[in-house]
C-alpha cells in the first residue's frame, strides 16, 4: 500500500498562519522591487556591533543583489558592508514588508533611521514588517555582516565545506500594504491528485483578519466562482487540471478575490509519497537520478544570474537527470521557479553541515534551527518541484542530543501540512539512531576517496570496495529500521581538476579518474535494488576554504568534486553519467 505523506496532526507543535511569508508567483500586496546600485561603505574584520549606523560616509557603490568579497575590490575580505538608498511611496502605507531573499551572515535594516530589525538566518528569505510610511521618499540602511564569529552566528561555522559570501544573495523588495487588513498570499495544498481537489488558504496582512468568508475564486483566467472560506480554508476542484511532474510540468493559477483584496497564486498539482521502497509521484514510482548542487560561481560568488540557473537546469535535464539536491541551504525563489517550470525535482534543506554535540546542545543554536526550517518550508510550499524537506546535513546522528533536534525540526515541517517527504543526510551510516521518524533514509559515503581505502588501486578493487560499502550501510539500515522506507545516497562522488587529465593511469584528481569512479559507482548503484535514488556530489565545482582550515584538501579554494566546473565547463564525467543517467529506467 502506498503511503501518502500528509501531516494533518502532529504530535504537539501547533503553530499559527504567521503573515511574514513570501512565495513565487504567489503575490496579493503590491511589489515594488529595490534592486540596484546603492551607496556603499566597507568595514574590513568588523562586525555589525563595531560599525556605527545607521549613519555612515559611503564611498562607493554595489550592487544589490551581489556578494562583495567575490568581486575583484573586496576579493576574498569579511567584514561589514553597509548599504544606503532611498525609495519613493506614490501613496500611504498602512505597513510594507521589506523582503530579503539571502543575506550572508547577519543583517541589521533601518528605515528613516528607525530600526526594523536583525536577521540572523543566512541563504533563508526573510522579511521585516516596517510599520506605517507616509507617501513620499524614504531611505533605507542596511548593514550585512560576513565575520564567521560564532559567538553570534551560530549557523555557519568555520569548518563549513563552502564559502560565506557576503552581501545580499538574491532580490530585495516591499510589499505594500495600503488597507488596514489586506489579502496577502494563498497557499495551495493538493487533496486529490486524481480529482484535482486542492485546499486555499488564503493569509491576510493586518487584523483583525476574517476567519470566514466569501472569495471569488478562478483558475487559470477563467470565470469565478463564489466560494465560502470557513477558517479561512476551502476546498475546490481545479476545473480541466492537469497533473504536475518532473516530465510533464503542467501549472496551474489561482485568482482569490475577497472584500480585503485579491491574490493571485501559482501552484502545481502532484502527490508525493512512498511504496514498496520507492518513492512515488502521483502514485508511480521514480528513481531520483540527480546531483547535489551549491548556488556558487566564480565571478558572481552566491549571486547567480538566473541565466546561469537555467542553464544548470538545463544541463541536469541534458544529462538524463530529473533531481536536485539543493545543498546545503534554502534555495533562492527565482531558481524554484525555474524547476516549476522545466521539472526538475528538489530537496530543500536548513543550513547545517556537520554539526557536533557543541552545537547539538545549544539551545540558541536549535530555536534556529527550527526558525529557518519552518521558514524555509512556508516560503516554498507552492512550488510542486520540492518534494524533499530536509535539515542538518551530516550531523553527529549516533548522539541523542542529535535524535531530539532531529524529530523537532520533523515536527516543524509536518506541522506546516506540505505533503514533502522528510529526512537529512546522514553519514554516521553505521550507527545512526535518527532516521525513526524520516520518511526516506539518505546518506551520504565516499568510498575509496573520503572511507574504505584501496590496496592496490585497480578498477576492480574500486568496483569491490564501492560495492561492500554500500551494501554494508543498506543492511545496517534494513536491519536496524526493520522497515521497507526509500534509501537513496544523498551524497557520493571523486574529485577532479578541470583539464587535468592522466588516460593511462587516471591518478587522482584527474578527470580520467573521476570518470572512471563515476562510472562505476553508478553501475552499482543501480544494481542495488534497495536504493531508490542518487544525487552526485556535485553538479558544479563550488568555492570554499581558502587560506583556513580545510583548504589543504581544496585545489585553490575550490571543491572540485563538479560535473562541470565553477564556470560550467563539462568534464570527461559529464559524458559517463549522461550515458547512464539516459539508460536507467525511472520506474525501476
Amino acid at each position: 500500500m502506498e503511503r501518502i505523506v500528509k501531516y494533518n496532526q502532529v504530535r504537539h507543535l501547533v503553530l499559527s498562519t504567521a503573515l511574514f511569508l513570501v512565495s513565487g508567483m504567489a503575490y496579493g500586496l503590491e511589489r515594488q522591487s529595490l534592486d540596484g546600485l546603492w551607496d556603499f561603505r566597507f568595514e574590513k574584520g568588523k562586525t555589525l556591533e563595531e560599525v556605527p549606523l545607521p549613519a555612515f560616509a559611503a564611498d562607493g557603490k554595489m550592487t544589490v543583489p551581489g556578494c562583495w568579497n567575490a568581486m575583484s575590490r573586496y576579493f576574498n575580505q569579511h567584514g561589514t558592508g553597509c548599504y544606503r538608498r532611498q525609495f519613493e511611496l506614490s501613496a500611504d502605507a498602512v505597513n510594507a514588508f521589506l523582503v530579503v531573499d539571502g543575506a550572508g551572515l547577519r543583517s541589521r535594516y533601518w528605515i528613516d533611521g528607525r530600526e526594523i530589525g536583525l536577521s540572523r538566518l543566512p541563504w533563508s528569505r526573510f522579511e521585516f514588517s516596517t510599520g506605517p510610511l507616509a507617501r513620499g521618499t524614504h531611505e533605507l540602511v542596511a548593514a550585512v555582516d560576513s565575520m564567521v564569529d560564532n559567538s553570534k552566528v551560530k549557523l555557519f561555522w568555520n569548518f563549513y565545506d563552502f564559502y560565506p559570501f557576503g552581501g545580499f544573495h538574491h532580490g530585495v523588495w516591499l510589499e505594500i500594504q495600503t488597507k488596514p487588513v489586506e489579502l496577502r498570499r494563498v497557499v495551495v495544498r493538493t487533496r486529490d491528485y486524481k480529482t484535482g481537489l486542492v485546499e486555499l488558504e488564503a493569509q491576510f496582512a493586518g487584523g483583525p483578519a476574517p476567519e470566514n468568508f466569501e472569495a471569488s475564486v478562478s483558475f487559470d483566467g477563467g470565470t469565478g466562482q463564489t466560494v465560502p472560506f470557513s477558517g479561512r480554508r476551502a476546498k475546490v476542484t481545479v476545473p480541466d487540471f492537469k497533473l504536475w511532474s518532473h516530465d510533464r510540468p503542467n501549472l496551474h493559477e489561482v485568482t482569490v478575490a475577497c472584500a480585503n483584496g485579491k491574490a493571485r497564486a501559482r501552484f502545481g498539482i502532484r502527490q508525493v509519497g512512498t511504496a514498496g521502497g520507492r518513492i512515488t509521484l502521483n502514485g508511480r514510482p521514480v528513481y531520483l537520478k540527480g546531483v547535489n548542487r551549491h548556488e556558487s560561481h566564480y565571478e558572481f560568488g552566491v549571486t547567480t544570474p538566473v541565466q546561469l540557473m537555467y542553464e544548470d537546469v538545463q544541463n541536469l535535464k541534458d544529462l538524463g537527470g530529473n533531481f536536485i539536491r539543493g545543498s546545503h541551504y534554502a534555495q533562492c525563489e527565482a531558481f524554484l521557479d525555474l524547476c516549476d517550470e522545466i521539472g526538475v525535482l528538489v530537496w530543500e534543506e536548513s543550513l547545517g553541515w556537520g554539526n557536533k554535540p557543541k552545537q547539538l546542545n545549544d539551545p540558541e543554536f536549535c530555536d534556529l534551527q527550527e526558525e529557518e526550517t519552518r521558514l524555509m518550508v512556508r516560503n516554498s510550499i507552492n512550488h510542486p518541484c520540492v518534494i524533499v524537506s530536509a535539515f542538518l546535513n551530516e550531523p553527529d546522528s549516533d548522539q541523542q542530543s542529535c535524535r531530539v533536534l532531529v524529530d523537532r525540526l520533523i515536527d516543524v515541517i509536518r506541522a506546516e501540512d506540505t505533503g514533502h517527504l522528510v529526512t537529512f543526510a546522514c553519514h554516521r551510516t553505521l550507527n545512526d539512531i535518527c532516521n525513526t521518524n524520516t520518511d526516506i533514509i539518505a546518506y551520504n559515503t565516499y568510498p575509496c576517496w573520503y572511507c574504505w581505502e584501496m590496496d592496490t588501486g585497480s578498477s576492480e578493487e574500486m568496483r569491490q570496495n564501492i560495492r561492500d560499502c554500500h551494501k554494508q550501510i543498506v543492511n545496517y539500515f534494513r536491519t536496524h529500521y526493520k522497515d521497507d522506507r526509500p534509501i537513496i545516497v544523498s551524497e557520493t562522488g571523486v574529485k577532479a581538476d578541470y583539464g587535468v587529465r592522466d588516460p593511462r593511469g587516471k591518478a587522482q584528481y584527474t578527470e580520467d579518474h573521476q570518470a572512471e569512479y563515476e562510472r562505476i559507482m553508478l553501475e552499482e548503484m543501480f544494481a542495488l535494488k534497495d536504493i531508490a535514488g542518487i544525487a552526485i556530489w556535485q553538479f558544479t565545482d563550488c568555492k570554499t576554504y581558502t587560506r583556513t582550515r580545510g583548504a589543504r584538501n581544496r585545489s585553490y579554494g575550490v571543491n572540485t568534486g563538479g560535473l562541470y566546473d565553477l564556470y560550467r565547463r563539462p568534464k570527461l564525467v559529464v559524458d559517463v553519467v549522461r550515458d547512464l543517467y539516459t539508460s536507467k529506467s525511472e520506474s525501476d
